[in-house]
C-alpha cells in the first residue's frame, strides 16, 4: 500500500525537515532525469537507488534525519529529499492502489493523540519538562488546517511554534526550536489542540489556556506591588523632579518582576528607565507622550492580571515567554528596513519574515558617531554591516538562510557565528505571495475586521514590528506630494478592489525615501506587486508607512535609496484637520502628559485650569466617562494636595492611570 505520509509532503514541507537548498538542488537533478529508482518493500519502507550507488531508505514512522541512507550523513541529506519528492510520481506511475480513500476521511486533529502515544514517540525527559510545563500552565494559539497545501495544523507556543506536516504521524510534526522534532514542544502542541476542541470546535484559530488545574490565579503579587509603587511614585513627582537615585528603585523592581517571569511588565519597566535615564541626560531619546504611554501600559496589565477579563492574567503579563529561544534552521524573507535618527545616534531595524509560522523578527543595529564625525544617512548607512557578510541594504532587500540564530521575547534576532552555524543573505524574487495570512494582506477588510477585535495595545504582547504588514497590489491609484508636510500620498487597491492609502514623511535620516516611493509607485522598476510597512487606522481606513516595495525588477528598500528625482508629483493639499473627536483625545492626551512630566505634586495652578478645559471640551463631544474621569482627576488632585495623606496621593496616581486608559482606548477605537 502507497505511503500517504510521503504523498502528503509538499516541497515546502520538505524543505522545513531539511532546507531549502537541499530542495532545489533535488528538484533540478529530478527534472534532468538524474532522480532515484525507487522500490516500496512489503513494510512501507521506500528504497532511492542512485546512479552513483548510493542508496536512501525511507522507513515508515522514522523522522528523515533518522531514516538511513548509505551516503553516511548525520543530518538529513540530498537523497533523502530526491526519494521523499520523487515519490508521488513514483505512485502516479505504478499499479499501486490509489488512496482516494484515505483523503475521504475526516480531517485529522492532533487532539486525536494520546498520551500513550506521546508516551511511545518521545523521550522521557522530553515528555517530563512537557509535564512540568503544563503543570504551571500555559497559553498557546491554535490554529487548525486541513493538509491542502501549505494549510497546516499548528500551535504558536510563547517560545515557539509547532506544526503538523503530516496527518497520524507525529515524526513529521516540527517545531522551530532548536531540536526541530521530538522536543517538549510537541506534547504542549496536542494538550492545546485538545483545549481548543474543547472550548469551540468549530472555530478556525483558538486562543487557549492550558494547565491540569485553574490557571487564573497569578503569582508574584509582591513583584507586582513594588513596580506598582515604583509607577505611582513617577506619576506623583513626574519627570522633571525624578532623580538619579531611582536606579537602586528600578533595580529592586526589574529583579522582582524578573523572577516572577512577568516579561511584558518587566520589559516596560526597562523601557521606562531608558526614557528617564535619556531625559536626565538630555538624550535626544526621551518623548514625554511614550513616557506617558507606558506609565499607562504598566497600570493596565497591573490591573488586568488582577481583574479578570477577555485577556489571561498569565498572558497579561508574558509569564510563558522565555528570555531567548534557540531557533533551527529557518528561511526568513526580508521586508525592508526602517532607518531611525537620535542625536549623534543612528539606528536601523529590518523586517524579516518567517514564511513557516508568520511571524515577524526584527535584525537591529545601532551606530554612534563621535563629535568630530559626521553621522551617515540613507544610503551610507545602507553600506553598514547588517548581519554576518552582509551589507544592511543587501540584508533589507534579500532572504536568510540560518542556523542557530537566537530569538528574543520582544522577536530581535541575533545571528551566531559559533561553530558550526552559519547564516547566509541572497538575493530574493521579491514574490511574497507564499507568506501566510494576515502576514500578507489580500483583503484590507479582513485585516481592519481583525483589528477591531484585538486587545488594547497596552495588554498585548510587546512585540517588535507588531503592525508590520505586507500588501498584494492590484492598482495604483493617483500618487501625489504634500509639500507642506513634505509628504507623498498615494491611493492603492488590493486583489479584492478594497482601497488603503500610503503615506510617507520625509525624515533626514532617509533623505531619498520619498523620491524613491513616488518612482517605485509610478513605475520606476516595473509594476508594483507588493507593499509593505507599518500600519495604522485613521478615521479614513488603513494607512501604510512603506518600508519597501516589491517591484517587477526587484524589491526597493526605501530608506536607503540615494537622494535622486523621480520627476514632479502632482501637488497635493496636506492632510486635514483631525475629526474633533480624534483632536479631543489629543489634547487630553497632551493634558494627562504635561502632568506626568511636571509630576502631579508639582503642577501649577494654570495645569488645573487646562484639565478644566479639555473636560469640558470632551463632555461636550459625547465623551461623557472620559469627562468623568478629568473631573475626578481634578478633585482628587485637589484633595490629595489639601491632606498630603499617603492614601490621597495613590488615589491620585490611580485616578490619573484611569483617565489615561481611557483616552488611550478612545485613539485606538477612532483609529488614533
Amino acid at each position: 500500500m502507497s505511503r500517504a505520509d510521503l504523498l502528503a509532503l509538499t516541497p515546502q514541507a520538505i524543505a522545513s525537515l531539511s532546507n531549502p537548498g537541499l530542495v532545489k538542488r533535488a528538484q533540478k537533478e529530478l527534472e534532468q532525469g538524474k532522480g532515484p529508482r525507487l522500490e516500496e518493500l512489503a513494510d512501507g519502507t521506500v528504497v532511492g537507488t542512485f546512479e552513483d550507488g548510493v542508496i536512501a531508505r525511507l522507513v515508515p514512522g522514522k523522522a528523515f534525519k533518522d531514516s538511513p541512507c548509505s551516503c553516511n550523513a548525520t543530518a538529513v541529506c540530498r537523497h533523502r529529499v530526491a526519494t521523499a519528492l520523487a515519490y508521488p510520481s513514483f505512485i502516479a506511475s505504478s499499479a499501486a492502489p490509489p488512496v482516494a480513500e484515505v483523503k475521504a476521511e475526516a480531517p485529522w486533529s492532533p487532539a486525536a493523540v494520546d498520551d500513550a502515544e506521546l508516551a511511545r514517540v518521545l523521550p522521557r525527559r522530553a515528555l517530563e519538562r512537557a509535564e512540568g510545563l503544563r503543570e504551571r500552565g500555559y497559553l498557546a494559539q491554535v490554529r487548525r488546517g486541513t493538509f491542502e497545501g501549505e494549510d497546516l495544523p499548528s500551535v504558536a507556543l510563547a517560545t515557539c511554534t509547532v506544526r503538523f506536516l503530516v496527518p497520524r504521524d507525529l515524526s513529521y510534526a516540527r517545531c522551530d526550536c532548536s531540536l526541530g522534532t521530538g522536543c517538549e514542544h510537541l506534547p504542549l502542541a496536542i494538550w492545546a489542540f485538545r483545549a481548543a476542541d474543547e472550548k469551540d470546535p468549530t472555530r478556525r484559530e483558538v486562543s487557549v489556556e492550558v494547565a491540569r488545574g485553574s490557571v487564573t490565579s497569578t503569582v508574584g503579587g509582591a513583584a507586582l506591588d513594588t513596580a506598582g509603587d515604583l509607577v505611582r511614585y513617577l506619576v506623583l513627582e513626574g519627570v522633571q523632579h525624578a532623580s538619579q537615585g531611582l536606579a537602586g528603585r528600578f533595580a529592586v523592581a526589574r529583579a522582582g518582576l524578573e523572577e516572577a517571569r512577568m516579561t511584558w511588565p518587566l520589559l516596560a519597566l526597562e523601557e521606562l528607565e531608558e526614557l528617564l535615564g535619556a531625559y536626565v541626560s538630555r538624550g535626544a531619546r526621551y518623548d514625554a507622550p511614550r513616557f506617558t504611554s507606558v506609565l499607562t501600559e504598566l497600570f493596565a496589565r497591573m490591573r488586568a492580571s488582577r481583574t479578570p477579563g477577555p485577556v489571561p492574567p498569565r498572558a497579561v503579563l508574558g509569564m510563558d515567554e522565555a528570555p531567548e529561544t534557540k531557533l533551527d534552521y529557518v528561511r526568513l524573507v526580508s521586508l525592508g528596513l526602517r532607518l531611525f535618527a537620535e542625536g549623534r545616534e543612528r539606528r536601523a531595524e529590518v523586517v524579516l519574515a518567517d514564511p513557516a509560522t508568520a511571524g515577524l523578527l526584527v535584525v537591529r543595529r545601532a551606530f554612534t558617531y563621535a563629535e568630530d564625525q559626521t553621522p551617515e544617512d540613507g544610503a551610507w548607512l545602507g553600506r553598514r554591516q547588517g548581519a554576518p557578510g552582509a551589507t544592511l541594504e543587501a540584508l533589507a532587500r534579500g532572504q536568510v538562510l540560518t542556523s542557530g540564530a537566537t530569538r528574543r521575547t520582544n522577536r530581535l534576532i541575533l545571528f551566531s557565528t559559533q561553530g558550526l552555524q552559519r547564516t547566509s543573505v541572497t538575493p530574493q524574487s521579491g514574490d511574497w505571495s507564499p507568506l501566510p495570512e494576515p502576514l500578507l494582506v489580500k483583503d484590507v477588510r479582513a485585516l481592519e475586521s481583525a483589528w477591531r477585535s484585538r486587545p488594547p495595545r497596552f495588554l498585548r504582547p510587546r512585540l517588535l514590528a507588531e503592525n508590520v504588514h505586507a500588501f498584494a497590489i492590484s492598482r495604483v491609484g493617483e500618487v501625489t506630494y504634500a509639500p507642506g508636510a513634505q509628504e507623498v500620498h498615494a491611493e492603492l487597491e488590493d486583489p479584492r478592489g478594497h482601497g488603503f492609502r500610503v503615506e510617507l514623511s520625509h525624515r533626514s535620516v532617509a533623505p531619498g525615501a520619498l523620491d524613491a516611493l513616488a518612482g517605485a509607485l509610478t513605475g520606476q522598476h516595473g509594476p508594483p506587486r507588493y507593499v509593505s510597512g507599518e500600519v495604522r487606522r485613521t478615521a479614513r481606513g488603513l494607512v501604510v508607512e512603506p518600508m519597501a516595495l516589491s517591484c517587477e525588477k526587484g524589491v526597493v528598500a526605501l530608506d536607503v535609496q540615494p537622494a535622486v528625482t523621480t520627476g514632479k508629483l502632482r501637488t497635493a493639499a496636506d492632510a486635514p484637520a483631525l475629526p474633533p473627536l480624534a483632536a479631543a483625545l489629543t489634547e487630553v492626551e497632551g493634558c494627562l502628559a504635561e502632568g506626568v512630566h511636571q509630576g502631579l505634586r508639582h503642577v501649577p495652578p494654570a495645569w488645573t485650569t487646562r484639565l478644566d478645559t479639555v473636560a469640558s471640551r470632551a463632555r461636550a463631544l459625547g465623551l461623557k466617562r472620559l469627562a468623568d474621569d478629568l473631573g475626578a482627576l481634578g478633585a482628587t488632585l485637589a484633595r490629595a494636595r489639601a491632606s498630603g495623606a499617603a492614601g490621597d496621593e495613590a488615589a491620585l496616581a490611580e485616578t490619573w492611570a484611569s483617565a489615561a486608559l481611557r483616552t488611550q482606548v478612545g485613539h485606538e477605537q477612532l483609529g488614533g
